[in-house]
């Protein structure tokens, strides 16, 4: 079973970006990597996610300026992380619990090493079948 800190490792796409930045600025950054979220950070201290439903639901729905708000006034602050030595499968579960797409990954000091997407952990979940139907053909 894989551990989280080697599908963060194959992961260079994460954005993180200031508390201080704009919605809009947040918006770009997270277009230009193709991603779903942003990790908000404070030094090496994770204090919040802005995801593309943060944009719908506490920005666009409320009427919002994209360039007067921001990041930290809409971002998601209750966080669900997962530390660096979890097991994928522990991850993709703890994510279907609580109904989120995206999980901070923290080192054993707390600080954020990378963010999954489930899309990441089914990945690699269907490769893990892969590889087992392979070694067991017969």
């Amino acid at each position: 079973m894989t551990l989280l800190k080697d599908l963060v490792n194959r992961q260079p796409r994460v954005v993180s970006i200031s508390p201080r930045a704009t919605v809009r600025d947040a918006a770009k950054a997270m277009a230009a990597a193709n991603v779903g979220c942003a990790a908000i950070v404070e030094g090496r201290k994770l204090v919040g996610i802005f995801t593309e439903r943060d944009v719908l639901k506490r920005v666009l729905l409320q009427d919002l300026d994209v360039d007067e708000v921001s990041v930290a006034d809409v971002m998601t602050r209750d966080i669900i992380c997962a530390g660096a030595e979890q097991r994928s499968r522990d991850a993709r579960l703890l994510m279907q619990r609580h109904h989120i797409r995206h999980l901070p990954v923290l080192d054993d000091e707390g600080h954020l090493i990378g963010v999954l997407s489930i899309r990441d952990l089914v990945y690699d979940e269907v490769q893990e079948m892969r590889d087992y139907i392979a070694l067991h053909e017969g």
